[in-house]
């Protein structure tokens, strides 16, 4: 049978938020966790060795600009914007190097400036909208007041606001059943909770629409975790997946019963029953 998942109305959805940051998909202890673990050497730090690597190549390179490659998607920036502002944020976090969070405000203040995040194609402005959750969640003791206010306000106008108008429409992303409506809600939701405690009542209904909207996609890994869409985007809409449900986890303490939606649980077996032996 399908299992619903359990929603408080949205006075009481962000109860349990943590009041503190980060917030979202990491605690200040899951830095030092991930700091002990490559401190053992093994493939935590060989990973980790990577990761800043390339938060070094980054401090010198030139920030992204607004540009649609194809006339249409600005998704090529939008995902280059999170990619550099996690890495750097990670990196940040486990240096305390102030060059990294330089680096990470100088992309985040170029797309905040940005006309737009491009919301008539949405993944384009759910990702950036990612972007700029973990650029102010996880460095927000880095940011001056000012800094701060930049950032939220790029996260309510240009993200927020605009998932508002595809959720009252009552029909797009938030109403079909593939990677679309994993990646705009998980997007969305790591927004309104990164910056809830400042605007609680966008937060809350944000978090109250993804929450009943994701489920249209998850019912699909039932019975056994496969994806319908292959295995690349599979992988597309089950990392929003999990940004969304571990978003929830870390700032609200619960999923609200996501997890036991379809069989996204044992949905890591696909990737493996998929790959060939070489």
């Amino acid at each position: 049978g399908k299992s619903e998942p359990d929603v408080p109305p949205p006075g009481e959805i962000l109860a349990t938020l943590r009041p503190d940051h980060p917030r979202g998909m990491a605690r200040t202890e899951s830095f030092e966790h991930i700091r002990s673990l490559v401190a053992q050497g093994g493939l935590p730090a060989k990973l980790y060795a990577d990761t800043k690597r390339s938060a070094d190549q980054l401090l010198n390179e030139s920030v992204s600009k607004y540009e649609k490659p194809d006339g249409r998607r600005l998704l090529s920036v939008s995902r280059r914007v999170v990619d550099r502002v996690r890495t750097l944020a990670l990196v940040s976090r486990l240096e305390g190097d102030p060059r990294y969070a330089k680096r990470a405000w100088q992309e985040l203040e170029a797309a905040a400036r940005f006309p737009d995040w491009n919301p008539a194609h949405f993944l384009d402005t759910a990702e950036m909208t990612h972007a700029f959750a973990l650029g102010y969640d996880w460095l927000y003791d880095r940011w001056m007041d000012e800094q701060r206010r930049v950032l939220r306000e790029a996260i309510v106008t240009k993200g927020l606001d605009e998932g508002l108008k595809v959720y009252n429409s009552k029909k797009g992303w938030a109403r079909n059943e593939n990677n679309w409506n994993q990646v705009c809600n998980g997007g969305l939701i790591s927004g309104a909770l990164a910056i809830a405690d400042v605007e609680p009542q966008l937060a809350a209904r944000i978090v109250s629409e993804a929450v009943r909207s994701v489920p249209l996609a998850m019912e699909h890994y039932a019975p056994d975790g496969a994806g319908t869409e292959g295995v690349t985007y599979w992988d597309y809409g089950s990392r929003y997946n999990i940004v969304l449900i571990s978003s929830l986890q870390t700032a609200l303490g619960t999923d609200f019963g996501l997890l036991k939606v379809g069989a996204f649980g044992q949905s890591g077996y696909y990737q493996i029953y998929l790959c060939g032996a070489n």
